[in-house]
């Protein structure tokens, strides 16, 4: 289905309401359970000299309290914790950075992951990977994403063995709580050459594999890698193009893509030759069956308005690749999702002295962290982090600015999608005055119900491989990988609830969904889709109504439970006019709302004047008018608004004319 998430909100929202549209202390750390536990699988301390790799990191604080963290340090070869670093009081909105490189008490020439835990809090991080810093015409930087969940099935689109130059380190790690036993099937892009390897990784511990060193791995090949464990894995993969004869070396990193269920994956940015840099789209199944990918895109700040067919049947683990170097379209940049199947998207960004990489994204959340936004950080020609934000079904966003000195929110923005899902809008820091040169923020983008995702591209103007890219990072489960929950656990009515399930057969189909209403007879629906390769399906609920919810999935002949509490609203929304070619409402002062009217043959009315966002005025009042519609009949008005990531629909009807 097009719009699944959607239109299970719609459903749920139809049975749930009228509406019928759809300073803490060490010893206090340690006894408590964590609230989140965040993995590193790759930081290092001076690896290859002096100027060598250097990893440092940054925690963001996402919740409403301080919080207390631990970061284990453990050794690569035998994953012994060699080091544990202790923050406490880490208030809301504010970041703490660790710099390997200035960290005397870890090994020079070092390689390490680190376990994050955060006690009191929900915590986010990212990872800056540099070498050669002091040498900016043979810099290389890349970034990646701390690891909240895991899967034991992960996905690869990209790993090269010297092709073109390029060879791309897997660095594995176990996330689970018993030794992890790891195999990597490795398939080439055109399906003759194929490979198994293994390795073993203890708990909280990472493994690589290096192609260069791999003789069942061919030389000149670019290969797609499906990794199967018996304990949940996170996995960074980092791509190098560095010999020490290249005038130019380029690097990039991204995050292995966990086995999933949904049908669309979406990219917020590709580039046709944008200051010299162009796209390549690598899609890999994801699936347990064949399946065909198509291809949309559309300009950004613009709709989605065309597709590409990719082959009929791309087999389980196999990849299909589009360079937009190779296409006819003219220069610029985009936005783009893939539909038809479970798949991993990779996006591949290239320029002769620079590489950037990043995977796409499928969860529907309503909130979205970025741990490390910067403006001219270390002078007029330092990095500078544009962020892309793209609507999955979301119609508006909020983006709040928090100083990462102090946290303090010094601005707020409202995107505007309307009803363009995968629409991308991008945003430089240099282009809002509010903000200041040489200074870091930490960002959260709240979004209406339909979600956002988002990607950060980190660009300096010192020469050398210059850019890098990572991932907006949703909110973490409420347990492990295998049991079935709900996140977050409880909140306002009007939010989005992302649950996850565990144990179903893989690929079983059809999705059988019920969720209970207080009060009410439960919902259900089947969906035309299949659970994920590793067993989980995961669904996101906007809800309405209050009370204890539980959510059941059936397929397979299995049945998995989660529940979740919908707890008061913070707002409400009442619409006070409704008339053909006029609709009013009053809610909470500052929310973003939109409307749209149905008409008696279940069409929409097509005015932008009538689908266009508006904020809520001081009293909050908001009110669209548009070209009267001819005919007869009842017709119904609708209007949606969000205020920090709380999203609330009114309908009320009217005649025609």
């Amino acid at each position: 289905m097009f719009f699944r998430a959607f239109s299970l909100t719609l459903g749920v929202a139809f049975i749930a309401s009228f509406v019928q549209f759809a300073p803490g202390t060490t010893a206090l750390a340690i006894d408590l359970q964590p609230t989140t536990t965040i993995y590193l699988p790759n930081v290092t301390r001076m690896l290859g000299g002096p100027d060598g790799w250097n990893t440092p990191f940054i925690v963001q604080n996402v919740g409403a309290s301080s919080t207390n963290l631990t970061f284990d340090f453990r050794r690569f070869s035998d994953g012994a914790v060699v080091k544990t670093r202790t923050v406490t009081g880490l208030a809301p909105g504010t970041s703490v950075f660790h710099c390997p490189n200035c960290d005397n008490e870890l090994a020079a020439g070092g390689q390490f992951s680190v376990v994050i835990k955060s006690f009191g809090s929900p915590v986010v991080a990212v990872v800056n990977e540099h070498q050669n810093e002091a040498n900016p015409q043979r810099q290389e930087a890349l970034s990646y994403d701390g690891l909240a969940f895991g899967s034991t099935k992960v996905y690869l689109p990209y790993v090269a063995a010297l092709s073109a130059g390029f060879y791309c380190t897997v660095i594995a790690q176990n996330l689970g709580t018993a030794l992890a036993t790891a195999t990597a099937d490795f398939k080439s892009y055109d399906g003759l050459k194929s490979a198994q390897l293994a390795r073993a990784i203890v708990a909280g511990g990472s493994q690589f594999i290096d192609p260069r060193f791999e003789p069942n791995l061919t030389a000149g090949t670019e290969y797609a890698v499906t990794l199967t464990s018996t304990q949940p894995l996170g996995v960074v993969v980092n791509c190098h193009n560095d010999d020490a004869s290249n005038p130019a070396p380029r690097a990039f990193s991204y995050n292995g893509v966990l086995a999933g269920s949904e049908v669309r994956t979406f990219a917020p940015y590709v580039a046709k030759n944008v200051s010299g840099r162009t796209s390549r789209v690598i899609v890999q199944n994801t699936g347990t069956i064949p399946a065909q990918p198509v291809l949309h895109w559309g300009s950004l700040g613009g709709p989605i308005t065309t597709f590409l067919n990719g082959p009929a049947a791309v087999a389980p683990g196999g990849v299909w690749t589009y360079d937009f170097a190779s296409s006819n379209l003219p220069d610029g940049e985009r936005s783009i999702y893939v539909s038809g199947g479970q798949f991993a998207l990779l996006v591949d960004t290239r320029s002769p002295t620079t590489a950037m990489g990043f995977t796409g994204g499928t969860e529907y959340a309503n909130r979205v962290y970025l741990p490390n936004i910067t403006r001219t950080l270390g002078g007029p020609s330092g990095w500078t982090t544009p962020i892309v934000v793209q609507s999955q079904d979301g119609w508006a966003a909020t983006i709040k600015w928090y100083r990462f000195a102090d946290g303090v929110l010094v601005y707020t923005q409202l995107l505007s999608f309307g009803f363009e899902p995968a629409m991308s809008m991008k945003i430089d820091p240099r282009s809002i005055p509010q903000l200041t040169d040489d200074t870091q923020y930490a960002v959260t983008i709240e979004a209406s119900r339909g979600g956002v995702g988002a990607v950060v591209l980190e660009l300096n103007d010192r020469g050398g491989d210059s850019a890098m890219a990572y991932e907006g990072m949703v909110p973490a489960p409420s347990a492990a990988f295998g049991t079935s929950s709900c996140s977050p656990t409880a909140d306002v009515s009007g939010s989005s609830f992302i649950c996850r399930f565990y144990g179903l057969p893989p690929g079983a189909t059809p999705i059988n969904y019920g969720i209970t209403i207080p009060g009410q007879a439960d919902f259900t629906q089947q969906i035309p889709e299949a659970v994920a390769s590793d067993g989980s399906y995961h669904v996101t609920v906007a809800a309405v109504s209050l009370g204890l919810r539980t959510v059941t999935i059936t397929a397979g002949g299995v049945s998995k439970t989660a529940s979740f509490t919908v707890n008061s609203p913070t707002f409400g929304l009442q619409i006070t006019q409704s008339q053909n070619g006029a609709v009013a409402a009053t809610t909470k002062a500052g929310a973003a709302c939109i409307a749209y009217a149905q008409l008696p043959d279940k069409s929409f009315v097509t005015s932008n004047l009538l689908t266009v966002v508006k904020t809520a005025d001081a009293v909050g009042k908001v009110s669209w008018t548009y070209p009267s519609q001819p005919g007869g009949g009842t017709a119904t008005h609708f209007v949606e608004c969000v205020s920090n990531g709380e999203t609330h629909v009114a309908s009320m009807a009217f005649n025609l004319p």
